[in-house]
């Protein structure tokens, strides 16, 4: 990262620290630069150029990776989505102060927005972290992704046992090339799960509200 943009990412971490929102565990308000920037910033790394794409951060809360990865790939288009309004609003004032250009932060829930025609299939690439089960990720981030886009799920330990569970599903979800890409030097094991959308989304994505969480696909 460039000065500048270090700066940007520096700022951000003391906004996180200090939101008077629950954006962050107590735990992680004392070490966001170690704990998330830097894990956000090895990810939107190993994401390459994203010249001229459309992403989504799916579940974003604080605004984590999409707001970094809007930071360090200003050629990308990023929107932040939350389902909570107070989160997306904090995002949207952090993103204000930064003057981070290229990213908005959009209040909604994943199930009814991937209905929408503005966003259905509409986006070169997803991301999402924290979403639970990582079919339930697939199936959120499936429904803005078009045809040959990239779907990245950002996990722990169990990154590389999730690529047999995405395929077990994978005719369903629409999805191929899935595979396993370790992040080195994040303070914490970070494996980003990947596949590429095949076709358009199918017609049953995503299941109606709540229900991803309720009844994953893996059970």
């Amino acid at each position: 990262m460039d000065p500048g943009q270090r700066h940007r990412l520096e700022r951000y971490a003391a906004l996180l620290a200090t939101a008077p929102h629950n954006l962050l565990s107590p735990a992680d308000r004392g070490r966001v630069w170690e704990r998330h920037i830097t894990e956000a910033a090895l990810v939107a790394e190993r994401l390459g150029s994203l010249a001229g794409e459309r992403w989504i951060d799916v579940g974003t809360g604080g605004g984590l990776p999409g707001l970094v990865l809007a930071v360090l790939r200003p050629e990308a288009e990023v929107v932040l989505l939350d389902a909570t309004r107070k989160k997306t609003e904090a995002v949207g004032a952090f993103l204000e102060e930064l003057q981070v250009g290229n990213a908005s932060a959009v209040t909604g829930r994943a199930e009814a927005l991937a209905r929408d025609a503005a966003h259905r299939g509409r986006y070169d690439g997803g991301i999402a972290r924290a979403l639970g089960p990582v079919t339930v990720s697939v199936e959120l981030v499936r429904g803005f992704v078009a045809d040959g886009g990239r779907i990245v799920v950002v996990r722990g330990e169990d990154g590389p046992a999730c690529v047999d569970v995405v395929a077990r599903f994978a005719t369903r979800l629409g999805v191929g090339d899935i595979h396993a890409e370790a992040v080195p030097d994040a303070v914490r094991t970070t494996w980003l799960v990947r596949m590429r959308a095949e076709g358009s989304v199918p017609r049953w994505l995503p299941r109606a509200d709540g229900i991803p969480r309720r009844r994953p696909l893996e059970g």
